[in-house]
Order: C-alpha cells, then structure tokens, then sequence
C-alpha cells in the first residue's frame, strides 16, 4: 500500500488526471493507494473532489507558507492515521507527472533496503554532489513511520524565514520551501553537533534523486522534464499530452479528453 499526497492550488486538470494515475497506475503496482489531496484554492474556481479518499481544504496563505501547509496538512492525516501496510507517502504538487511506475518502484525498493527515510532531489544549483541547495518539494517520497517518530512534518516555515531573515536580505534571496525541508532536515542529526556519527547518519538516511537533477541551470533556467524517468512537471497541456501518449496511458475521463482535445483552452482554465 501507497500514501500518496497531492497538494494543489489551481492546476485542476493537471490534478484531476494526476488522481487517475494514482488510482488506477499506481494502486495495480503497489498494492493499493490511500490517496490525499490537499487544497487551498478558491471557491470560485469549482472544484469537486474526484478520487481522492480524503479531502483536505485548507486557507491559502501564500505561495511559500500556503505549499507549506498543504504539505504538512496531508502528512498529519498519514501521521495520526495508520493504515494496514502503507510505509512510504509519494507527496506531489498537483502538476508534478511521475508516469514511470519503474522508477517508482526502484526509488521505493532502495529506502527499504538501505533504511533511507527521505527521497528527494536537489532544488538549486549544485556546485558539490555532495552538498545539495534545497531539497525539492514538487517530488518527493517520506517514510510516515520513520516521520511519526522524528517529526520532520510538519515543517515550520514561518519560524525558519524569522530565524534566517536577516542571512536572506545579505544574499539577496528568497527563503524557498525547499530550503527549509533541507534545514529541517539536517536539524535532526545535528545533536551533539560534533559528533561525526551524526552527520555521517543524515548523509546516509536520505537518498538523492540524482537522475532528475539539475532541476535549475547556471542561466536560471528551470528543466520542467525527464521523459527518461517519465517525470513532467510543466503544466502545459500540449507537454503533458505527449506524456500521456508516450507511456500509453489513458484509464480516467480526464486523461481521455486531454488525448482526443483539439485545443487546450479547457485545460486546468477556471474562474479567478
């Protein structure tokens, strides 16, 4: 059995078809799928829940803090509710595509078999393999048993920007979401400080998915796809078509109307 979080503003169709990967995709390869969505957009735009097992509405209160509540909200439903044989949450953004069940799987199989407790990629620019700048919040996978205990989630951003506030305003930067995973991360093992063993256990209790780096490139330029690892994150319509033709997927109403549309205006179009 799969958690699986899909957190969610306003890409509708783009959420809409991601539960029918979920539902039908995922649940055939794992067992079953408890599938959470998490949502903070407005009335206006008419949303009603499709697959989900669980609906969660939450107040928008911003990009950074309202993706931060969406994320922690989902994982406190996975954290207070034990559910027979699920072990790993997939937590995705509502336009984030992981087609690639293989990749899923591997990703899932070596948590298991090295004791890692956290999957993700590198969010920035990397100068050093070994230093990552930010751990991405669009992908990533979390051992909810490991989290019941440690409580990495929920994350407090707020807490994070007061703390660092004035290291940002010197940098000239903006305190990311997923900078805050990272340093909340860290801040687990970092107990003495000066112990070797702690550091040397974070290093080895996340795993790095490398494949899907870089995310951003020296120009600033953001790769929104690895059609390798059948990852798509960009929400244009025509991109995400392709993406389901390439992995021949088409098991839910929505994917169906993506691939017979003759043009796109529908796609994830709501009221303001």
């Amino acid at each position: 059995m799969l958690g699986h979080l899909i957190y969610n503003y306003e890409h509708l169709d783009d959420l809409r078809i991601q539960e029918e990967f979920s539902k039908n995709l995922y649940a055939k390869n794992f067992d079953g799928v408890h599938l959470v969505h998490a949502y903070n957009g407005k009335k206006s735009f008419g949303y009603e829940p499709y697959l989900e097992d669980v609906f969660l509405e939450i107040k928008n209160r911003g990009h950074f803090q309202g993706a931060a509540d969406l994320i922690n909200s989902g994982l406190n439903f996975f954290s207070k509710n034990k559910i027979s044989g699920l072990r790993y949450v997939l937590v995705t953004a509502s336009d984030t595509w992981c087609l690639n069940i293989k990749f899923l799987q591997k990703i899932i199989q070596k948590m298991e078999d090295e004791g890692k407790v956290l999957a993700v990629s590198s969010w920035g620019k990397v100068k050093s393999p070994e230093r990552p700048r930010g751990f991405s919040t669009d992908f990533f996978i979390v051992n909810i048993e490991w989290n019941r205990k440690k409580k990495l989630f929920p994350l407090n951003y707020e807490s994070f920007v007061k703390k660092f506030a004035d290291y940002f305003f010197l940098e000239f930067r903006i305190p990311t979401l997923e900078m805050c995973l990272q340093y909340s991360f860290a801040k687990l093992f970092w107990d003495p400080w000066n112990n070797n063993a702690s550091w040397q256990e974070r290093n080895q209790r996340f795993l790095r998915i490398s494949q899907r780096e870089p995310v951003h490139l020296e120009t600033g330029e953001r790769i929104s796809s690895w059609p390798k690892l059948g990852l798509y994150t960009s929400p244009n319509a025509l991109e995400k078509r392709m993406a389901l033709k390439k992995w021949k997927f088409s098991d839910g109403q929505f994917a169906k109307k993506l691939l017979s549309a003759k043009d796109f205006e529908y796609y994830n179009a709501h009221e303001k």
